[in-house]
């Protein structure tokens, strides 16, 4: 059994190997919950959805993907995405361009004022992001990311 301090009393308790990882996701989950909320309030001050962030965010890596691969990278499906994006262009911040090789199939790209959203956006959140990782030391995060990405691969194949 591991020891671990409660931070609420300082008290030693003792913890098995699977109830370490069971804590470990809560406060994972819990983590993640507080930064992406406090990350959704600042959007919101711009009147942007998280949704429509995450969009924004990977078309500007990612110009000219297909609906269906931007769903794919968003880990969501082509219908979460479509209502989203009909928003986004009405806004005027994507479009859809037809597919030169497949008429069926859209190309969606930022246009300038999606990109001048994002480019007042992103300073925010990555100052959000970078300050919640302030007191992870370099070696840890490395460790961190690493850990984390085991898990996903892990989850992929399972």
């Amino acid at each position: 059994m591991a020891a671990r301090s409660s931070a609420r009393t300082n008290l030693i308790i003792y913890e098995g190997k699977e109830e370490s990882r069971l804590r470990t996701w809560v406060q994972m989950a819990r983590t993640f919950y507080r930064i992406h909320r406090r990350i959704m309030s600042t959007l919101a001050h711009h009147d942007v959805t998280m949704p429509q962030f995450d969009i924004l965010a990977t078309l500007r890596f990612s110009a000219g993907v297909t609906q269906q691969e931007l769903a794919e990278r968003l880990l969501v499906t082509k219908g979460n995405v479509c209502g989203v994006l009909d928003r986004l262009e009405g806004l005027g911040w994507v479009e859809r361009r037809p597919d030169q090789k497949d008429k069926r199939a859209n190309r969606l790209h930022l246009t300038a004022a999606g990109q001048k959203k994002l480019d007042t956006l992103l300073p925010e959140h990555d100052a959000m992001v970078l300050q919640a990782f302030s007191v992870v030391s370099d070696t840890d995060m490395k460790l961190l990311r690493r850990t984390l990405l085991t898990i996903e691969q892990k989850t992929e194949r399972d």
